[in-house]
């Protein structure tokens, strides 16, 4: 792969709501997993979108919002763990640039 193509790689981030952040939380069968606060978990990300970039990999924020969350879970009998949440990014990602 030459480096322009590796410069038009894309990635999706979930970014949680502040105030949905405790919902979040509350949810999450891998609670263990994830960062106390809403700002500890804006830090680790910023850190890794640094890091995507450095490496020529294009971070887009895809917000998860909860109440939407909560419904694509009850469709589809998923539970609240970190791949479902990767998954449903990567579905809002390709609808929303229609890949």
């Amino acid at each position: 792969m030459n480096k322009s193509n590796q410069s038009q790689m894309v990635m999706g981030v979930a970014v949680y709501l502040p105030h949905q952040w405790e919902r979040l939380l509350a949810t999450a069968e891998d609670r263990e997993k994830l960062e106390g606060t809403w700002d500890e978990w804006r830090a680790v990300l910023d850190e890794s979108e640094r890091n995507m970039r450095a490496i020529g990999i294009k971070p887009i924020e895809v917000v998860l919002d909860m109440d939407e969350f909560e419904k694509y879970c009850a469709e589809r009998g998923l539970t609240n763990v970190g791949g479902t949440r990767a998954e449903y990014v990567a579905e809002r990602l390709r609808q929303a640039s229609q890949w």
